[in-house]
């Protein structure tokens, strides 16, 4: 499957509700003699189990992560899959991008339609403090049970607590200066 047959799938199911979707060719591998496509887009998290369920229809599915940030008053979640994992045709990878209000830091779980997806989701509910509705297993898997902060927030409290040290460029940012990727001398 190639990736503008996956988009206009996706586009099919959602409609306006998929934006910004573009596809990206990438050289991949150690030569850089491959390419793969992918494709970016954002979404609602309402929409989230209709777009999932639309690529797995679409072929085999992998989710391979999904990577987390806080981004001020919202989490941005990435749900980086894989459709068409294993296949002849080859696979196209799908980045999913919603943001959840930190608010009503709650998304659906993916697990009842990638099962692999729990350790992802169980590491972004330690780390930012994001809830999945319907995940099969909420426990902890990284922190400490009694450890009540969220390390990835921006704005945890208690974190200070936990983190003995930083690096130079953390405190840059923290301090809201530079977030070049200059030497530190």
């Amino acid at each position: 499957m190639r990736a503008q047959e996956l988009l206009e799938q996706l586009k099919g199911r959602l409609g306006d509700r998929l934006r910004s979707a573009e596809i990206k060719t990438e050289e991949v591998g150690y030569k850089r003699t491959r390419t793969r496509e992918f494709i970016w887009a954002e979404i609602d998290r309402g929409d989230l189990i209709e777009a999932v369920t639309a690529l797995k229809n679409a072929g085999p599915i992998h989710v391979s992560i999904i990577s987390g940030a806080d981004v001020g008053d919202s989490i941005e979640l990435i749900y980086h899959l894989a459709v068409g994992y294993g296949t002849e045709g080859g696979e196209v990878m799908v980045n999913l991008r919603l943001f959840v209000p930190k608010s009503d830091p709650v998304v659906p779980s993916i697990c009842g339609l990638i099962p692999g997806a729990e350790t992802t989701e169980r590491e972004k509910i330690e780390f930012l403090g994001v809830e999945f509705s319907g995940i099969p297993d909420s426990r902890k898997l990284f922190l400490p049970d009694d450890m009540d902060v969220h390390p990835w927030r921006k704005d945890e409290p208690k974190l200070s607590e936990y983190v003995r040290r930083t690096v130079a460029w953390e405190e840059r940012v923290k301090d809201g200066g530079d977030t070049g990727n200059e030497a530190e001398g």
